[in-house]
């Protein structure tokens, strides 16, 4: 009978510390990411002296041209859909103010009662 010599296997070296790593970065990446839905079309806000920080929500946006877009809607259809109360409208910076004034009074016709436009730092 022929003798084989014993071969060890080496110690394979663990990837469990690799992993851990990996899934603490995947844990940390999705709890500070904001996930908001991007804009329906092409928008520079006005910019402003000072001002708080934009909140998170449901927001009418008015698009250069006067396109208007609530979620899903486009044009006319976004008032139908307006919440009652509140509303935040992020107008192109290009948007004309009257114009703006003329949608804000037609909005108080659905039933909003206030109206905050969002703006960005002049600092910028």
């Amino acid at each position: 009978m022929m003798r084989l010599p014993r071969t060890t296997r080496g110690r394979a070296d663990s990837v469990v510390p690799m992993i851990n790593v990996a899934f603490l970065l995947l844990v940390f990446f999705l709890m500070t990411a904001v996930l908001a839905p991007p804009d329906p079309f092409d928008i520079t806000p006005p910019t402003a002296s000072a001002g708080e920080a934009e909140a998170n929500g449901d927001v009418l946006a008015i698009s250069a041209d006067g396109d208007l877009a609530f979620g899903a809607l486009r044009g006319e259809a976004v008032f139908a859909a307006l919440p009652k109360g509140d509303l935040r409208i992020r107008a192109d910076a290009g948007f004309d103010g009257t114009e703006l004034a003329r949608i804000v009074r037609r909005l108080a016709e659905h039933g909003v009662t206030s109206v905050e436009l969002v703006t960005v730092s002049g600092s910028r």
